[in-house]
């Protein structure tokens, strides 16, 4: 499986997830011309990318999760973080690089989140 992590998400961890051989860009740091984009545009992009999207912003991305499905149209995946769960700090990117290696150790398959979201515990 391919991830972007959102905007709000450190460029950092995608490089230490790269450098673990995992395909992971970041908008912040690799695709710039992603930002400012409307959530559900980059929706769309990741979607003929074949890459899912890690977000903490779940008031946006679920109903355009909801909203694509709903037209019969496909999506290639939503994670969904929580502050709680998963605090955006620096002293807390290791936490962020194991939980998503873990996660896309579980999760290897192209497709594996198609037309799904998660919520890691």
């Amino acid at each position: 499986m391919r991830l972007l992590l959102d905007e709000m998400i450190s460029p950092a961890i995608a490089a230490q997830l790269r450098g673990r051989g995992l395909d992971v860009d970041a908008v912040k740091r690799d695709r710039p011309e992603l930002q400012g984009l409307p959530d559900v545009d980059i929706v769309r992009r990741m979607t003929r990318e074949r890459r899912a999207i890690v977000t903490s912003d779940v008031a946006d991305f679920q109903p355009i999760h909801d909203r694509t499905l709903a037209r019969g149209c496909e999506h290639s995946g939503m994670v969904f973080t929580d502050d709680a769960v998963l605090p955006r700090t620096r002293a807390n990117i290791p936490l962020w690089v194991d939980a998503l290696d873990a996660f896309l150790a579980e999760h290897r398959a192209q497709g594996a989140l198609r037309n799904r979201v998660h919520h890691p515990a």
